[in-house]
Formats: C-alpha cells, sequence, structure tokens
C-alpha cells in the first residue's frame, strides 16, 4: 500500500514537473491587408495573434488581439513597439510578419508579395525552436552597402529547386543567388548613408572607426521568428532608442534600412560586419540594372532547371 501510494505520488510529482510548451505569438504588421489567412491560427494551442493595425478604420478579427497603432515607420516601427511593451512579459517564441497572407515569391513593385522562399512555409516560422535554434531567419535577398547592389535566392525568383528549403542561407553557396543587381531609386539609397545608421545603432563600438563595404544578408519582407531569449541579447533601452528614430514618419529611410539589419540586432554576438552568414557571388564592378531587366538571367535559370542543372 505505501509502495504503491509513494509511487503514485512519484507519477504525480514527475508530471507537475513536465515542462510546459512554448508560447508562441504572431505579431503582424498591418495596414491595409487582407487578414482572413491568419484564422487558421486563432485557436491553436499555445498560439496568439497579434496584430498592430495602422489601418484608418480599426480592424476587427475575433479570436485575435487587434491593437490601433500610430501610422510610423514602416513594419519594423510595430516590431519594436512590441518589444519595447511586452520586454518583460514577451512569449518564448515570437513570430515578426507584414500581414500581407504568407506566399512563395517576390516581385519589386507589388504589395502583395508573399515573400515565402521556395519550400517553406508560415508554419516552419509558427513551429519554436526548429532543430534546437533560438531564431528561425530565411535569408533570401542581400545588399552590399554603400553601393547597395542587392542579389536574391534564386528560391524566391523561381519556384522547383531539389535544393531549396527552410534552411538559413541556400544549399548551393554562391550559386543559389541571382546575380548581383543595382537600381538607382532603390529604397536604401533614397538619403542617408546607411553604414552611418549600420555603425550607430547596430555595430555600436564594433565598426565606429571603419568604413569597409559591408554586405547584409536579410529577410525579404522582414518575416522572421526569435526567441525571448535572444531578443533580450539586447537591453529594453537598446530597442527604445531604435523605436524613436523610426517614430518620426511614415516612410522613413531608417524603416527600410531596418529590414537587412534584423539578424544583427538580434545576435549581437554575430554581427554581419565580422563574419558573413552566406556564401555569394563575387561582386564586380559590373552588375544588372534589377533582378529581372534582364530576362536572359530567368530564361538561364528556367533552362538550367529543365536541363537538371540543380
Amino acid at each position: 500500500m505505501i509502495g504503491q501510494f509513494v509511487a503514485g505520488l512519484s507519477v504525480v510529482s514527475l508530471g507537475s514537473l513536465a515542462a510546459p510548451s512554448p508560447r508562441t505569438d504572431i505579431v503582424l504588421a498591418h495596414y491595409n491587408e487582407d487578414v482572413a489567412w491568419v484564422r487558421q491560427y486563432i485557436g491553436r494551442q499555445n498560439v496568439d495573434v497579434r496584430i498592430y493595425s495602422k489601418a484608418e478604420q480599426l480592424l476587427e478579427l475575433e479570436g485575435a488581439t487587434v491593437l490601433p497603432l500610430a501610422n510610423f515607420g514602416r513594419e519594423s516601427h510595430t516590431y519594436l513597439h512590441h518589444i519595447v511593451h511586452n520586454y518583460d512579459n514577451l512569449a518564448d517564441w515570437t513570430v515578426f510578419s507584414q500581414a500581407c497572407s504568407p506566399s512563395w515569391g517576390y516581385l519589386i513593385g507589388d504589395s502583395g508579395n508573399g515573400h515565402l522562399n521556395d519550400k517553406v512555409s508560415f508554419d516552419d516560422y509558427v513551429r519554436p525552436f526548429p532543430n534546437g535554434r533560438d531564431s528561425f531567419f530565411v535569408m533570401n535577398a542581400a545588399s552590399q552597402f554603400p553601393r547597395a547592389t542587392q542579389l536574391n535566392r534564386l528560391g524566391i525568383i523561381v519556384q522547383g529547386f531539389p535544393d531549396e528549403g527552410p534552411e538559413m542561407c541556400p544549399k548551393l553557396g554562391a550559386e543559389g543567388w541571382t546575380k548581383w543587381w543595382f537600381l538607382p531609386d532603390h529604397p536604401h539609397l533614397k538619403r542617408g548613408d546607411m553604414l552611418d545608421f549600420y555603425d550607430k545603432y547596430v555595430a555600436a563600438s564594433h565598426r565606429l572607426a571603419e568604413r569597409k563595404p559591408l554586405i547584409l544578408a536579410f529577410a525579404q519582407g522582414g518575416r522572421f521568428a526569435v526567441s525571448r531569449a535572444r531578443i533580450h541579447a539586447r537591453p529594453k533601452t537598446y530597442y527604445a532608442r531604435m523605436l524613436v528614430v523610426l517614430s518620426k514618419e511614415v516612410n522613413p529611410q531608417e524603416g527600410f534600412w531596418m529590414e537587412a539589419v534584423w539578424w544583427d540586432v538580434f545576435h549581437p554576438e554575430a554581427l554581419q560586419s565580422k563574419t558573413p552568414l552566406c556564401e555569394y557571388p563575387v561582386l564586380g564592378e559590373h552588375v544588372t540594372r534589377g533582378p529581372y531587366a534582364d530576362t536572359g538571367i530567368l530564361n538561364a535559370i528556367r533552362a538550367q532547371l529543365r536541363g537538371g542543372r540543380w
């Protein structure tokens, strides 16, 4: 009797000590997008949906927490607002995303871009701590500063690569990207100096005496997921300072630059100014004018796919 009671008590005690499942927040930066797609996550166990809406009329979505927000600073302002106002009560895992429906592909100038890489789903972001990692980034673009030349991951331009998937960088290394391209009216070049911004607000003392060119890999569209501990790699005052910078204009220059620096913001010990994240094609003096300006680029990619190059 006593043995049975003790054994039963042990089982109950061990069960009560089991670690709870991680809590996930989906944080959406909304303006005028249709958010019907997010209903599939409302009510899911251990998942909360928070929509910060900058729309002129208050958005309503049953089951989601909808919070009105002044229209400043693009999606980066929204993300920073959430971090600053929830710093001491962050979820175990937070997904940050624009509110447009997540779907494959990217086309310059299309506000309906879904920004998903080939063979990547939004569930890949919602799933906490994949393979033990404390952040989830799929880098599908990279820019070199101060020139603001850019390239894109092939998996966001063309579908069908057998080696594509939810990895941070292309499995094909330097061959997993488009050619370097340039647009004189690219948002990264509107005004100001990206390197000054990076040195002051991201790298701090690590680059203050340097002016070396810098390649930053980033998630096109500003979608990524990070753990609470990863956010806490920087103090609350750090995010509050950046929020002030993003709170002055509807479309500040810093809002476009922020898209390119989120990895470095959350990984101060692994700055891209110190160590490149991915392998890139060699950047020469001659680049194409935009990723689609030379139709031969896409035609060559499709031909290589048909021919079994990848």
